[in-house]
């Protein structure tokens, strides 16, 4: 019989692999938020493919940042939402685009990342997609328009 300080250990083991496993899955950050996730996409008359992945908010929902002053303490919401902002957001970003882009049959060969920029409440990817646009792209597409995100993972 196993003591108990092994099968402790065992069960902390074990839910730190589910934890890694589940803060790896590749293209699906920050969706279980209260985020609105959309697509920007435009094809230029060159047939070159531009998007915009972005991750916003609800304006309704974003605190604002005056305080109220009650005697001697300053009250502060206790959850200002958004996302917390870290060294892996950007590659976290990265993966999200690259997973919609893919999944929504926008990029199929991959894309070259033009800029980018993460905040608490808005999370934003430019994007070129490596292969031209086909008639049947523009067809699908249009020359633009924003499309809303919606699949499970």
């Amino acid at each position: 019989m196993p003591s108990p300080m092994s099968l402790g250990c065992f069960v902390v083991s074990s839910l730190l692999v589910s934890l890694l496993m589940a803060c790896s899955t590749p293209g699906r950050s920050f969706t279980e938020s209260t985020m609105q996730e959309t697509l920007d996409v435009e094809i230029l008359p060159n047939t070159s493919k531009m998007f915009v992945y972005r991750l916003r908010w609800p304006e309704s929902e974003i605190p604002s940042l005056v305080h109220v002053e009650r005697g001697a303490t300053v009250s502060q919401q206790a959850n200002p939402g958004g996302v917390q902002v870290g060294h892996s957001t950007q590659e976290r970003l990265r993966e999200n685009a690259a997973y919609v882009v893919k999944r929504m049959g926008y990029c199929r060969e991959g894309f070259l990342e033009i800029d980018s920029s993460s905040s608490r409440y808005h999370l934003w990817l430019k994007g070129e997609c490596k292969e031209g646009a086909t008639d049947a792209d523009k067809q699908q597409f249009g020359e633009k328009q924003t499309l809303p995100v919606k699949f499970s993972h």
